[in-house]
């Protein structure tokens, strides 16, 4: 997640309070000090962890590993064949693109959610770039804050894994979807910027992408 329209203005508010330890800190304890801030400002204003019980134990039931499956389905392959060919821009290592494709196609099955949304998701967030830190600490190809491990997940998930990301990155977006019931409010969520349409517009524009036998000009 990347709730960067939220924290410009938090992180002005907060500066002057928060320089002189700062400055002082090691970069462990600046990237910690930023995830709290986000954290912090993400529950104020989009009631992020304001999670009912059930929800919570949805939640924990979604984010468990899907395994592989032995046999791929045709659909699945001609899907991913030509996702490949349209995210090679992005991805130098078509292996890697493989791999991204694959476990889109999979959990956006298991979530029930349209790959391309997904893809959108990941095209807007990271660029596919399965190594990406924002400035905020959010991680990976779909930008997930690390604090869903510690809420909902395991604390020791690595989100900067294909699989694990983009599994965290459809659960969240499953769980606003089925909270808000509007994918333009369940979009605006994930990024932390609820009630505006900036975001939802940007993954709407970059859906189109990403449609079966679309032009792969990126």
């Amino acid at each position: 997640m990347s709730p960067k329209a939220l924290l410009a203005g938090v992180m002005v508010l907060g500066f002057v309070a928060t320089v002189p330890f700062f400055l002082s800190s090691t970069p462990e304890e600046k990237q910690r000090l930023a995830q709290t801030t986000a954290k912090r400002m993400v529950e104020r204003n989009v009631a992020l962890l304001d999670i009912r019980p059930e929800e919570k134990a949805e939640l924990q039931k979604m984010l468990k590993p899907e395994p592989a499956p032995a046999q791929v389905d045709y659909e699945q392959l001609v899907w991913t064949k030509d996702i490949v060919r349209t995210i090679r821009p992005w991805v130098g290592d078509e292996k890697e693109a493989e791999v991204i494709a694959r476990w889109v196609y999979i959990y956006s099955v298991r979530f029930d959610l349209d790959p391309e949304l997904i893809l959108g998701m990941i095209a807007v967030e990271s660029q596919f770039d399965h190594f990406a830190v924002s400035n905020v600490g959010a991680i990976g190809l779909m930008q997930v804050m690390p604090f869903w491990k510690d809420e909902l997940g395991q604390p020791n998930d690595n989100l900067l894994e294909i699989e694990t990301n983009i599994r965290y990155g459809c659960a969240i977006i499953r769980h606003y979807l089925d909270r808000y019931k509007r994918l333009d409010r369940a979009l605006a969520a994930y990024n932390g910027s609820l009630g505006r349409n900036k975001y939802p517009n940007k993954i709407f524009s970059a859906m189109k992408k990403f449609r079966v036998n679309a032009s792969a000009d990126i």
